[in-house]
């Protein structure tokens, strides 16, 4: 799986395509799936920064054990939560979107160990299993944007 930082790269090319869609493969666009995707790093690492590591307290939970293994989140299942949802959030400007992330991420590289985001599933994530957690969400959504597009090229000829 790539880094977060080229999957953010990956995220940026394909803001070329962001018109593209297909309810047959997803209710959203491949600009939906970028800002969602952009969102949620923004709304974890905010989480993270802002929480206390010494009320991190690690829990096994099976589910998160089975998309870590996997690599991958299975389709259809769970509905973005609305302050991720491009669509229920004031609209943002891509580009200060993506810069808003940059920072964060190099911002994430000072977090304490300890540093964790409550995931409404998978429960306290600290920082290693948040960062795996997004390059694994980030890896759904890219392979979904592929989908998009490939389907539109095909279409196209």
């Amino acid at each position: 799986m790539e880094s977060l930082e080229r999957q953010i790269h990956q995220l940026e090319e394909n803001i070329a395509h962001a018109h593209m869609s297909n309810f047959q493969i997803s209710e959203g666009s491949v600009g939906w799936h970028i800002e969602h995707s952009l969102l949620v790093m923004i709304t974890v690492i905010s989480a993270l920064k802002k929480s206390d590591p010494n009320s991190y307290r690690w829990v096994f939970n099976w589910k998160r054990v089975w998309i870590f293994f996997t690599q991958k989140i299975p389709r259809g299942r769970v509905k973005a939560p609305k302050y991720v949802d491009p669509l229920h959030v004031n609209p943002l400007h891509v580009t200060d979107v993506l810069a808003k992330v940059h920072q964060l991420l190099e911002e994430m590289k000072t977090l304490p160990s300890k540093s964790y985001f409550r995931h409404f599933i998978f429960g306290d994530l600290a920082l290693k299993d948040t960062h795996y957690f997004l390059r694994v969400h980030t890896h759904h959504h890219l392979k979904i944007m592929a989908e998009l597009i490939n389907d539109d090229a095909k279409a196209g000829q």
